[in-house]
């Protein structure tokens, strides 16, 4: 890794045999940046800069590369291919991220009812309505960097003006605040291209942790869904990558797998059954706290304060054999390995390695880690777990 004079962080792969160029450009900005008044502002910030009408825009649409970019808890992420003699147009639009934006009444009211849009369809368009990731950041947290989702709320989002969102791009959209990666045949030549942008002050993540206390259930009342979804939300206290987070990862993975996990004898009636870590079932890219989730849908006449008894009741008796841990950890480890081997999806773990993690060699150690777990680590997790209050989330007719 190397910085140009601005501080912008640049991270090289070398592809030899690539047929694209890739890259990514991560900045330190998301909905854990963002106070109650201006919930969804990262969002909103990132719909204006990535379907911005640009001169880089348009270039890269030409030359048939695809520029998208996605609103995380920590970090804001801009990423997309090209072939690989267009590669310099990629990395152009990208670096258009971090100049100014022009911003508008026009051109935030359009982004505000795209935005309306996406988290209508969140809910009116999904099974369950986005259960149970929507409201589980409102019942795990008090505190308003940490209580909301990334969508953020409408009422804040129609009070956005113009000189706000300007405000925004210039406090946190500067090279300081970014890091730039590129996977190609010869990425060192691409990103000696790269010119100083400019500079400010990174922008920090929040330095303390929230308390989670036992309370009752969040009832979220949906009539018209055909049956019950209930979660059991745990928070976290590990930090990423430490071996307490890869553990509960394994856990989680266990707890449900792919074809026998251990939950289906103890919730025989069950339609469904997922568990996770991260608030979007990704362990890897989100800074402390995560979410440990056990979501379960089930019949609309079955009591969801059923569920976190049966769960909890599970994870005291926790006694799993060695072959099946193994199996869920190598599963893992290769899944990770795959995407951290594949050019274009590279680019994007990297950058967030290195926001999230101080690095990317972090996350290339994680296979290992992984290989490392053992049942006698799973039932320390598992009793951690039971001793931790949780909250209890339920969507659906019973109310």
């Amino acid at each position: 890794m190397r910085s140009v004079e601005s501080g912008l962080r640049l991270l090289a792969h070398t592809a030899p045999e690539s047929q694209v160029v890739s890259a990514a450009l991560a900045v330190r900005v998301g909905s854990r940046s963002e106070t109650s008044r201006w919930s969804g502002l990262a969002h909103l910030a990132e719909h204006v800069a990535c379907g911005a009408d640009t001169p880089g825009a348009r270039a890269l649409a030409s030359a048939g590369g695809t520029c998208n970019a996605v609103t995380q808890p920590d970090f804001t992420v801009y990423h997309g291919y090209v072939a690989v003699e267009h590669g310099a147009l990629l990395l152009d639009r990208l670096l258009e991220v971090l100049t100014a934006a022009e911003v508008t009444a026009e051109r935030v009211r359009n982004e505000v009812a795209i935005v309306a849009d996406e988290l209508s369809a969140a809910v009116d368009g999904a099974v369950m309505g986005g259960f149970p990731w929507l409201w589980l950041p409102a019942a795990l947290y008090d505190e308003p960097e940490f209580a909301h989702n990334g969508y953020g709320d409408m009422a804040s989002l129609h009070r956005v003006t113009p000189e706000v969102l300007a405000g925004f791009f210039a406090r946190h959209y500067v090279a300081d605040n970014a890091v730039l990666a590129v996977c190609a045949p010869d990425p060192v030549s691409l990103l000696k291209r790269v010119p100083e942008v400019r500079r400010g002050t990174p922008s920090a993540r929040p330095d303390r942790l929230p308390e989670v206390t036992p309370g009752p259930a969040t009832v979220l009342a949906a009539p018209e869904q055909p049956h019950q979804a209930t979660a059991v939300a745990w928070s976290l206290p590990h930090s990423p990558l430490t071996p307490g987070h890869v553990r509960a990862s394994v856990l989680a993975d266990v707890l449900v797998g792919p074809d026998d996990g251990v939950l289906e004898d103890s919730l025989p009636r069950a339609l469904e059954l997922a568990a996770y870590v991260g608030p979007f079932a990704d362990p890897w890219d989100v800074a402390a706290p995560l979410p440990f989730v056990v979501e379960v849908h089930h019949e609309a006449d079955e009591d969801p304060l059923g569920v976190p008894a049966a769960v909890v009741a599970v994870l005291k008796e926790w006694d799993v054999g060695e072959d099946l841990v193994v199996a869920a950890a190598r599963r893992m480890g290769t899944e990770l390995r795959q995407r951290l081997a594949d050019p274009v999806t590279l680019p994007v773990l990297s950058v967030a390695s290195e926001l999230v993690h101080g690095g990317v060699e972090r996350l290339a150690d994680a296979p290992g880690r992984l290989a490392d777990v053992s049942p006698a680590h799973l039932r320390a997790v598992a009793g951690e777990l039971v001793a931790a209050p949780y909250r209890v989330l339920t969507r659906g007719p019973r109310s």
